[in-house]
């Protein structure tokens, strides 16, 4: 049980992330990268996603059982919240003393944020033993974020393409031969009209909602020299497009992307993505997520061929499977998705809320 031993621990007071000395956001990001925590859970996030809706409230409670972080999200319906925690909390230590702490910090902020409940995606398992509600926690539900991703070391050139199938090292080549060329750009209009206009063809041809054009200017300009968009063109026509972020110095995450419906087959998508493992890679990242995959394996449709991706529509994620895992690497399954209710008989009002939409 998460209770069942009672270890002697120091209790050191529960810090405001807003306080810490110097610089807050640097400060909070160099301890969350100690504890290899993930790119939702670090400050610029917060920042860009209090810029669309969320109101972002950071916990830091050290113990000499250890740190715990948590950046819990909170979005507002009227004069009630529910509460997310994405790709969190980092637990650096003893978590049967650092939950408990910590939990009482989110019942705190649930209670200051009138929350009825804090939904927690972790990153990674929490070290919890027990059945759930010895942790004060319930089942929660679906993945908000993907279930599943696609991680790669990133190393030298030769490494990289080495890890990739054959198929899609091909296809890297061919980009290559044909001259398509990639371009860097920061958060300025032009650059992101051009992204935008991408995004809306790609989410027309392949059936899927996107964001605001001010969501995808917004990132970038939050994340400054921590994000890149990279194009892929041919004789100064834009093919596809990715915007990819860098967490702590430690992970490169592609982010979105986007292509056009014209040239699919000149290998502009597979070309992308390797100069994006190199731009993190030059940043000192040392692994690269491709983000997300189907929660179970698809079956194949053999519809890849010369460089072209398949075509992912609605739920059928066959070709972005197949697309990213012939980058190699390794498969990562998150942790089940957890819920701890401050209002246990109003669950399903944040249900019907539908809070999370955006």
């Amino acid at each position: 049980m998460v209770t069942s031993k009672a270890p002697t621990t120091t209790r050191l007071p529960t810090i405001d992330a807003s306080t810490l000395p110097a610089n807050p956001s640097a400060n909070w990001d160099r301890r969350l990268a100690d504890l290899n925590g993930h790119l939702l859970q670090s400050w610029r996030w917060g920042e860009f996603k209090q810029q669309h809706g969320w109101s972002a409230h950071r916990l830091l409670v050290e113990d000499s059982a250890g740190t715990a972080m948590a950046q819990v999200l909170y979005r507002f319906k009227g004069p009630v919240s529910v509460g997310y925690i994405p790709r969190g909390p980092a637990i650096g230590g003893d978590p049967a003393v650092l939950w408990p702490l910590l939990r009482e910090q989110i019942d705190a902020s649930g209670r200051r944020n009138r929350a009825i409940l804090t939904i927690v995606e972790p990153n990674e398992p929490l070290g919890l033993v027990g059945a759930y509600r010895e942790a004060g926690m319930v089942k929660g539900p679906a993945h908000l974020q993907p279930g599943r991703t696609v991680k790669l070391p990133l190393a030298d050139d030769d490494a990289l393409l080495k890890q990739m199938d054959q198929k899609t090292r091909y296809s890297v080549r061919l980009a290559i031969r044909r001259n398509v060329t990639i371009e860097r750009h920061a958060a300025v209009d032009e650059a992101i009209d051009t992204f935008y206009d991408l995004m809306r063809e790609t989410a027309q041809r392949n059936h899927f909602h996107i964001h605001s054009r001010d969501y995808y200017a917004d990132f970038l300009r939050t994340f400054g020299d921590e994000a890149v968009l990279l194009f892929a063109r041919l004789e100064g026509g834009a093919l596809a497009a990715v915007l990819v972020a860098a967490c702590c110095g430690r992970e490169a995450i592609y982010m979105y992307g986007a292509s056009s419906t014209e040239h699919r087959g000149d290998g502009a998508a597979f070309l992308l993505q390797y100069e994006a493992m190199k731009w993190g890679r030059d940043r000192g990242c040392e692994t690269y997520d491709l983000w997300g995959i189907p929660e179970q394996q698809p079956e194949t449709d053999g519809s890849e061929t010369g460089g072209k991706a398949a075509g992912t529509k609605g739920d059928d994620w066959r070709g972005l499977y197949r697309f990213k895992t012939g980058f190699g690497g390794e498969i990562v399954t998150y942790p089940e998705v957890l819920e701890r209710r401050h209002v246990p008989v109003l669950p399903w009002l944040a249900r019907k809320l539908n809070v999370f939409k955006g």
